[in-house]
């Protein structure tokens, strides 16, 4: 039987990955249960990730863990003891932990028992399960190993192991509002810790303009105003109706969310001959819908 595996730190399964056949598994095989968050590799090589811990807070205080891994489904016939399971990444709610993203084990095509009971041996080691958590850019990092073992592994060396690290993205930052984008179409974002280096936000303003008009903040148009409807809590995912028409070719559009807090209101810095300095909030137009 042949496999191509990943193995998610400490999970020295003898099982078989790949986005597609011959392919080991990646990103893209990643399954979120909350909007707003994606993986993406950082790196890697022939070397093995340093060592990160079992569990890792958010800047929201989420507790994080690799969960217990769960049978699904067996790899083909004479399955010879070989299983696919899923994988879990859980954060604590309360007194339970709650599914947060999932990566599940996939098959390759089989072929003989002797080429299955030859990968066990050659699986690399086992390792704690590892995370980190990056507040300022608020990202989850993942220590992770891919590797093919016998068959056909058309865009993989036979045996070889690919120790890197991804990260997932999405979570709340600890300064700035990062804003993404999606074809639904709508902007969102996560409730960064410190919003504009605030000590929290009572409300957010989006704004949009021409590409053309950048820096002459006076020119952008109020998106959505003064929402949510209830003071934001770090790490909430607000998202905005994007009506803003297609720009023609050649053309485009900017997205700016100003954070207010207390009376006062920020929407990014700038650089002045060397110098930091927030954006002059007396330039942005009000927001009224």
């Amino acid at each position: 039987m042949r496999y191509a595996a990943i193995l998610l730190v400490a999970i020295a399964c003898p099982v078989s990955f790949g986005s597609e056949p011959g392919q080991p598994i990646d990103c893209s095989d990643f399954v979120f249960v909350e909007p707003g968050y994606a993986c993406v590799r950082l790196f890697g090589g022939a070397d093995r990730p340093g060592e990160l811990s079992p569990v890792q807070f958010d800047n929201t205080g989420r507790l994080f863990r690799f969960g217990p891994s769960a049978a699904i489904g067996a790899c083909g016939p004479g399955q010879n003891g070989f299983v696919t399971r899923r994988h879990p990444i859980e954060w604590r709610n309360g007194d339970d932990w709650q599914l947060f993203a999932y990566v599940d084990d996939r098959c390759v095509t089989p072929t003989s028992a002797a080429q299955a009971d030859a990968l066990v041996p050659n699986v690399p080691g086992t390792f704690q399960r590892a995370l980190a958590f990056d507040p300022a850019n608020g990202r989850l990092l993942l220590s992770l190993v891919s590797s093919c073992e016998g068959g056909d592994c058309s865009a993989y060396p036979v045996g070889s192991g690919d120790y890197w690290v991804a990260y997932i993205s999405g979570f709340a930052t600890m300064f700035d509002v990062l804003q993404t984008f999606t074809p639904q179409p709508a902007l969102g974002f996560r409730v960064p810790y410190m919003p504009e280096g605030m000590a929290g936000a009572d409300h957010f303003d989006t704004y949009w303009g021409n590409l053309s008009t950048v820096g002459d903040w006076s020119q952008a148009h109020p998106l959505q105003c003064n929402y949510p409807a209830a003071a934001p809590h770090v790490g909430d995912y607000l998202s905005v109706p994007d009506a803003v028409p297609t720009p023609a070719p050649g053309q485009g559009v900017y997205y700016l969310t100003a954070a207010t807090y207390q009376g006062a209101t920020r929407y990014g810095r700038k650089t002045t001959a060397g110098h930091l300095s927030g954006r002059d909030p007396a330039l942005l137009p009000a927001c009224t819908p």
